[in-house]
């Protein structure tokens, strides 16, 4: 005896539906032949899918195991665990299993819906937000290839609820938004996505759950549409899957009197639903399989075993989640030997999970390769896709101030919050990228006094950024406390204010009124990164709401902002490049720490104004346990010259006030009548003017203990002002010494080229005597502060933005200061200068070096900003002189093919510096590259050869070229 269908669903009229665009459900002789021999057990066995779990506090392989053997399961869906542990779980099935297992996972946003080390790509409703339905099709397309990739057949997404009710706890930001047309096109392109991949989709959760106030996990929501409404609304996605061939549909744990007004009885468990509005009314021709049969929402109200025979009587062809096989299988299989289920209806079940087996790959098992699997499952290609589905659906819903993007930098006092957050967030760390900031976090229901002392502390700032975290949609609230608010809205009338609301669109509706608000979607780093990247204008925002989320914040609500030109930080995929040409960099650095040529550095490589390469390695130093960060802070050494000096001789030859031409002795009096007088401008930025190298000034105060006691006191007072390192401060008048020592210096061949520290320190005492500001004043007004530089200057110890455990220690000085050298300069001369001279002093990581030279690569051009003209960047980067490879202060690659400080690929047109501290920062134009190489190879010592012996930063270099040129070093 076959099933009985109430009359109210057989008088429904059976629709036809065109052909299906996948031919999933094709008879087979495999299928065929494989139903001639199965037993009956084997049968009602692929109707079960049950849950597996390979976390380490939660592994029930084994049990799942026994079930395969004992049972016959068809099918295994598998929840929380590590990629690696679920492939050789789902090996372990396979082999155990008579018929191949459907394997599948309940992955909307992919793998890491349930699986750690995997790649988070979103909710689907920031891809609403996007106007460009194809992300939805490769967002689709990525997650079916790696479920692919660990063994999945099934993947239980999209979801196509249409997400009416703001007050829903369960769907939300699960749904493409709450407009019909959009939400359709959007999951049939996630659809096709996967099933183009050939893995399964699942259209959820019929006949649609967007307008529920309940959560199906906790209880039976009751949904009291008409069916008119329903058929208009609900219905609409799955019409258009169903009529492209959708693999699955999952039927939900909903009451919906319009179908069916048997009490507490779900839509999963209703004939009426489950076949007469799915099956016949619908036409729907694929699998139709249960939500998660231990979810309250049916479970409370029927017993394990019973509610299988329900849902499988039903109509269902899967039984999702049982909890009590043993006693489903025994009811199903009474019922079928009873004849109150006919085998043509089991028969009917089981031919069409075999056929998605077959259209699966699955009539032949198939195994996980382990090899490589978490290198495959994080592909840079599958983030960058993850990173442009995110600044794609970042959404400025207001910008009335036009405050984004943040455009000058110079007096910005910024300040950044993160309301709900517990330490620094992502949002803050990637600001800290574009731009000095002082950075805070509160509990959203912290004490008054901590609110108190939080706006108090803000009050000096001109711009906050402040930005909502950990949001809830379980409750009206949103979980964002009344003194958050409180605190929003006093911000909002004080000070300039961007507000960040990393939740659902919906939050939006408790806060204040703000000029400048954005909806970034989630808690998520790349969402997080995406909306800094947009109010700094790395990235332009073209987001919409596809929700009313407010009356203030309808649907279709999203600004489209400008970039600056800041540069972005990116995957070499978005140039075009294969990151995996770029590995080797990794082996380059890491033997070099392995070799003790140093003990961490910093590289960093941009094109085309994208961060293609930006990594740190080792530690501080070789005895140390904490990683180098990539904000760590190096001593740049002579990168100061170029860094600090040139640019300021740059920017005074802009306005006229100095010349190549011009003598030391125009600017600097005390010359007069001395061998330094008419030495030229050009000739001492070019090493070119017969100065000695170097002059060792603490020699002379060193000699013996009485002559040092003469010089150095251990603590600052009138006398002694001028700080050395710790500890050990150097007499006031004694700078003054050594720039008699220098003037009087012997002159060596004029006209050749020999290095010399001594031609940048006269060229601070020119800029310093032009502008009347000590240089590292200058040079922090005129370039550091405008472009953002958090950590680049002189003197990091002052340096309020700089932590002091950031600052990476170079020599451990045996000779001068008797100590290691953290925080002050390396260079003895800068020390003895107090920490400021024009050939060494300065510090910075990676990151600010990059921007700076990014800057000079844009002909003196950044953020929207002229910092230089671009002749005059033209002129100084240029070899001046015959014979002599150098700029203005710039060096240049080796003219004659000889081994030099660049890569022989980088072109005649590069420019930069090396640092004794083992630093280099290179700009090529023709190739629209910069190169940044930091390290402390002078830690413990500077007798350490091994990096420049082993030309580590020009090899790094070479690998650079050879991704971008696709070439072979000769």
């Amino acid at each position: 005896m076959g099933i009985t269908m109430p009359p109210e669903a057989t008088a429904q009229v059976k629709p036809t539906v065109r052909p299906p665009a996948y031919r999933i459900f094709e008879r087979s002789g495999w299928v065929d032949s494989l139903m001639s021999r199965m037993s009956l057990e084997q049968k009602i066995g692929q109707l079960f899918m049950v849950s597996a779990f390979t976390t380490r506090d939660k592994y029930n392989i084994h049990d799942v195991s026994e079930l395969v053997q004992k049972y016959h399961i068809g099918g295994v869906i598998f929840f929380r665990g590590g990629p690696m542990r679920t492939a050789l779980a789902i090996n372990r099935l396979q082999t155990k299993a008579e018929i191949p297992l459907l394997m599948s996972i309940d992955g909307e946003w992919g793998l890491a819906m349930r699986l750690d080390s995997t790649i988070n790509y979103g909710y689907q409703m920031p891809l609403g937000a996007i106007s460009d339905d194809s992300f939805s099709y490769r967002m689709g397309a990525q997650i079916a290839r790696e479920c692919r990739r660990i063994g999945f057949q099934v993947n239980f997404a999209p979801v196509v609820d249409i997400n009416n009710n703001p007050l829903n706890p369960v769907i939300n930001l699960r749904s493409f938004g709450e407009n019909k047309q959009d939400v359709t096109r959007r999951g049939l392109m996630y659809m096709r996505g996967m099933q183009d991949q050939h893995v399964v989709a699942v259209a959820k959760h019929f006949p649609g759950h967007g307008n529920t106030s309940v959560d199906s996990h906790y209880d039976l929501p009751v949904i009291h549409n008409s069916r008119s409404s329903m058929d208009s609304l609900e219905l609409f996605p799955f019409k258009a899957l169903f009529s492209e061939g959708v693999g699955g549909v999952m039927t939900a744990h909903l009451n919906i009197p319009a179908y069916d007004t048997t009490s507490n009885t779900a839509a999963s468990i209703s004939p009426a639903i489950s076949t007469g509005l799915l099956r016949w009314q619908l036409g729907y021709k694929g699998l139709a399989i249960t939500d998660a049969l231990n979810m309250k929402g049916v479970s409370k109200f029927t017993r394990p075993g019973e509610l299988e025979y329900k849902a499988l009587l039903a109509g269902n062809d899967i039984l999702l989640c049982p909890d009590n096989v043993p006693k489903a299988f025994e009811m199903i299989r009474d019922a079928i030997d009873s004849g109150c289920i006919s085998m043509d209806f089991l028969n009917q079940r089981v031919r069409a999970i075999l056929e998605v087996k077959k259209w699966s790959g699955l009539d032949r098992c198939q195994y996980v390769d382990t090899t490589n699997l978490l290198r495959d499952l994080n592909r840079s290609p599958a983030r960058l896709l993850k990173q442009n589905f995110a600044a794609r659906a970042v959404t400025v819903v207001r910008n009335t101030a036009n405050l984004i993007p943040v455009r000058r930098m110079d007096n910005l006092k910024l300040a950044t919050v993160a309301f709900g957050a517990k330490g620094m967030t992502a949002f803050q760390e990637q600001i800290g990228l574009y731009s000095r900031a002082d950075n805070f976090q509160i509990n959203m229901f912290g004490r008054d006094a901590e609110f108190d002392t939080l706006e108090q502390n803000l009050k000096s700032y001109s711009l906050v950024i402040a930005s909502l975290h950990y949001l809830s949609n379980r409750t009206n609230s949103y979980g964002i406390s009344d003194k958050t608010l409180n605190m929003l809205q006093s911000l909002a009338k004080q000070k300039r204010l961007i507000l960040v609301d990393f939740g659902t669109p919906y939050a939006m509706s408790r806060v204040p009124d703000c000029e400048e608000l954005i909806c970034a979607w989630q808690d998520d780093p790349a969402f997080q990164h995406a909306a800094a990247d947009i109010i700094f204008g790395s990235n332009n925002a073209s987001g919409h709401l596809p929700v009313n989320a407010s009356a203030s914040y309808p649907i279709s609500s999203g600004l489209i902002t400008e970039t600056t030109g800041r540069i972005q930080y990116t995957y070499p995929e978005a140039i075009g490049l294969d990151s995996r040409r770029l590995g080797e960099i990794d082996s380059i650095a890491i033997r070099a720490i392995h070799d003790e040529a140093t003990p961490g550095c910093q590289v960093m490589a941009i094109k085309d104004s994208k961060v293609l390469y930006f990594k740190a390695f080792g530690k501080q130093t070789y005895s140390g346990k904490t990683p180098l960060q990539t904000d760590d802070v190096f001593d740049l050494a002579s990168v100061t010259k170029v860094a600090a000096t040139t640019l300021c001789v740059m920017k005074l030859y802009d306005e006229g006030r100095i010349s190549p031409e011009n003598f030391l002795g125009d600017f600097l009096p005390e010359l007069k009548g001395t061998n330094k007088e008419k030495l030229t401008i050009q000739e001492v930025m070019t090493h070119q003017a017969g100065l000695i190298a170097w002059i060792p000034f603490y020699k002379a105060t060193v000699r013996d203990i009485k002559r040092r006691d003469s010089f150095y006191c251990d603590q600052k007072d009138s006398q002694y002002t001028v700080r050395v390192a710790t500890k050990m401060y150097l007499r006031s008048d004694y700078p003054d010494t050594m720039r008699r020592i220098m003037d009087r210096s012997a002159l060596e061949e004029r006209g050749r080229y020999k290095y010399s520290d001594l031609g940048f320190m006269y060229m601070q005492r020119v800029v310093e005597k032009i502008t009347g500001r000590h240089i590292n004043i200058l040079a922090d007004s005129l370039f550091y502060r405008p472009l953002g530089l958090r950590t680049m200057g002189y003197l990091p110890l002052n340096n309020p933005q700089i932590l002091p455990e950031q600052i990476v220690p170079t020599e451990l000085d045996t000779v001068f200061r008797k100590q290691l050298l953290k925080g002050d300069v390396h260079d003895p001369a800068a020390a003895m200068l107090g920490g400021v001279s024009g050939h060494a002093g300065l510090f910075s990581d990676a990151s600010d070096l990059g921007v700076l030279m990014q800057m000079l690569l844009n002909k003196g051009s950044y953020a929207g900003r002229q910092y230089l003209k671009p002749e005059t960047v033209a002129l100084f980067t240029q070899p001046s002189l015959t014979g002599n490879r150098r700029g203005l202060g710039w060096d240049k690659p080796e003219p004659s093919f000889r081994t030099g400080p660049t890569s022989l690929y980088a072109s005649p047109m590069t420019f930069g510096h090396t640092g004794f501290t083992g630093t280099c920062c290179w700009v090529d134009p023709q190739s629209h590259l910069v190169y940044v190489f930091l390290s402390n190879r002078v830690h413990p010592s500077a007798e350490n050869h091994k990096l420049v012996d082993t030309n580590v930063r020009t090899r790094i270099m070479d690998v650079i070229y050879r991704a971008i040129l696709g070439k072979k070093l000769p």
